[in-house]
């Protein structure tokens, strides 16, 4: 009786320890997008019933006036296509066309969807039904087709122009026009058995148009271009009044109109023009909702309007155009950074900043200022931190983020405007470049790498920017795009980019030592003045432990891209890289080890906080954490 009391005992005491024995850390999804497609068109039939499509074969569908939005068909469609037009005309008939000659009809709603017969190959960009029966597709090289039997079957109708024919819209099964490439504009009135020229009043590519009626629409392109006709015959240009972000004026993806005065259009950027007197005058809103290219708009009424694009981009107003709901938006995250415990930033493409200050539970957007790619960021302090991106950027808060402003001058060209950043003689041109990759050594230095050899370091903790030639005997590294760098201290670190180049310093900068390899390598990290790891294309991993003069390729279980390396001990290191990888090693990198991972995406970052809490940054909104 006694040894049974002590048997039973002693199960209760395993037991009640057991899930600690077994349990394991793992990696979580903090955040990840709920669609990974970049959306290219939406379209309402009515109040209640919408679509929006885009690539991987993106079906999206209300019945609730966008309240939902649920994915079709049920079952996953039994191929990858980018698809990028959808029209309807009832709640239950409606077409799609995309790549590779791709139609797709529902009789059902979206139920279901038939992929229809088209003979063709061609990317098809446009489409037009008017009924049951008659429809147009259009397409690259001069294309379009038309269809009298609801899809069955097309026959291509000949147009004298090999230009691209972006768009067509028919407002009966006689009357219709296309637009497209070099300013293209084409009428029919016999349903598409003749096409006549109109002229444009542009020379710019025409991406989408809209027509009102038979004599009303417009047409939207390249360069901020809009064209309007309120004959159906002769086309007038209007002043579009696009943002210049890149220094020319943004190009225009779409634009439809509620009544023959108030109009939307969307273009490059995040930019929404808006007008209220029929294209006559446009004005861009105040504030962009994101900074993504917008590809597709649809106005329900002039209150309410929807706009897609990518990165999942899902944009609507009830106001008019007020104010916008950011439906969804999926960051392209590329770096991320944890001051302390609390406060984080993470920082990717289309000016994207996320900021947490409550150790990565809630993540929020902060407005950059800037709409181009993002790859580094670094924080002094807990308000003045340090963003680094394509087209020179160079941002700077002194507020935890509130603000953002520019340091640099993008349009500067190489002229050396910028006071606070300086490339002094032969290297002067290289402050127009963009910067890749980000690290503080301590508070007062740090090091920004990028484009065609950059590199510039700060050791006034940023108050001034100085190029830095790390080539100065012509090796090849001083032209090679640098995408990582990391430095240990103030003296010690590396960096790394195209061609397997690796360059290591030990005094600050003020030498190099400069070795090249094979592969394209993304990122380095160093333990200690001896010992670093480089990571980069085609599953590379490779240790130097003489300080950067050797590197030894080390074994690794994945042929994906490598795209960040963290070690926390000279044994213990991870890697993250493309469709999800993440490795582990407990050895030095002797042998790595795959990693259960919950996501799919590529992963760009992977940081480690204070308190040891490990995260990973990457496409599609995604952040996990350890």
């Amino acid at each position: 009786m006694k040894r049974r009391i002590i048997f039973t005992s002693l199960l209760t005491i395993l037991f009640s320890f057991t899930p600690f024995v077994f349990a394991q850390k793992e990696w979580n999804v903090v955040n990840e997008s709920t669609w990974q497609a970049s959306f290219s068109d939406v379209f309402f039939v009515d109040d209640m019933n919408g679509w929006i499509v885009g690539s991987n074969s993106t079906i999206l569908n209300t019945a609730d006036g966008g309240k939902t939005w649920k994915q079709q068909p049920n079952q996953m469609l039994p191929f990858i296509n980018e698809f990028k037009k959808v029209r309807f005309i009832n709640p239950k008939m409606g077409w799609i066309v995309g790549e590779n000659g791709m139609v797709l009809k529902t009789v059902d709603g979206g139920e279901e969807w038939t992929k229809l017969k088209t003979d063709t190959r061609v990317a098809l960009l446009g489409v037009s039904f008017v009924d049951e029966h008659h429809g147009w597709a259009c397409g690259d090289g001069g294309f379009v087709m038309h269809t009298d039997n609801g899809g069955l079957s097309w026959q291509r109708q000949e147009i004298e122009t090999n230009n691209t024919i972006e768009g067509v819209h028919f407002v009966n099964p006689h009357v219709g026009w296309a637009a497209g490439g070099g300013g293209t504009l084409l009428h029919t009135i016999d349903g598409g058995m003749n096409w006549d020229f109109q002229t444009s009043a542009t020379v710019n590519t025409l991406d989408a148009i809209s027509m009102l009626d038979d004599t009303t629409g417009w047409a939207v392109g390249a360069g901020g271009a809009v064209v309007s006709t309120q004959d159906g015959i002769n086309w007038k240009v209007q002043q579009s009044n696009v943002p210049n972000s890149n220094g020319m004026p943004e190009p225009i993806w779409d634009v439809h109109f509620a009544n023959k005065n108030v109009g939307v259009a969307a273009a490059e950027f995040g930019v929404v023009l808006r007008t209220f007197d029929g294209g006559r005058t446009w004005e861009p809103i105040a504030s962009r909702p994101v900074a993504a290219r917008l590809q597709g708009v649809h106005m329900k009424s002039v209150a309410e309007t929807w706009i897609v694009g990518e990165n999942s981009t899902i944009l609507h107003t009830m106001d008019g155009g007020e104010t916008w709901d950011v439906v969804s938006n999926a960051k392209e995250l590329r770096a991320l950074h944890f001051h302390n415990n609390d406060l984080g930033w993470a920082v990717g493409l289309a000016g994207s900043v996320i900021h947490t200050n409550d150790g990565g539970k809630t993540w929020a957007p902060q407005n950059s200022g800037d709409v181009f790619e993002l790859f580094g960021v670094g924080f002094i302090n807990e308000k003045r931190g340090y963003i680094v991106g394509s087209n020179a950027a160079l941002l700077e808060t002194l507020d935890g983020g509130k603000t953002w402003k520019s340091v640099s001058d993008p349009g500067d060209e190489g002229h050396g405007r910028a006071t606070r950043i300086q490339f002094d003689g032969a290297m002067s041109w290289k402050s127009a470049m963009g910067s890749y990759g980000l690290s503080f050594a301590s508070p007062t230095h740090a090091w920004a790498v990028g484009e065609t050899g950059k590199v510039m370091t700060t050791s006034d903790a940023g108050d001034t920017w100085e190029g830095v030639d790390i080539d100065p005997m012509f090796k090849g590294a001083g032209f090679n795009n640098l995408f990582g760098v990391h430095f240990i201290d103030n003296l010690t670190g590396w960096i790394v980019g195209f061609a397997g180049t690796i360059a290591s310093t030990a005094d600050g900068g003020a030498s190099w030592q400069i070795t090249f390899g094979s592969a394209e390598l993304q990122d380095v990290y160093g333990i200690n003045p001896q010992t670093a790891w480089a990571v980069g294309n085609q599953g590379t991993i490779m240790i130097t432990t003489d300080g950067g003069g050797t590197w030894i390729d080390q074994t690794v279980p994945t042929e994906e891209n490598i795209n960040a390396v963290l070690f926390i001990t000279e044994k213990e290191g991870w890697a993250v890289g493309d469709k999800g990888i993440i490795l582990h090693t407990q050895d030095g990198g002797v042998t790595w080890l795959k990693q259960n991972s919950p996501t799919g995406n590529n992963l760009r970052d992977i940081v480690r906080t204070e308190n040891g809490t490990l995260w990973i940054i990457g496409d599609s909104t995604t952040i996990l954490r350890y």
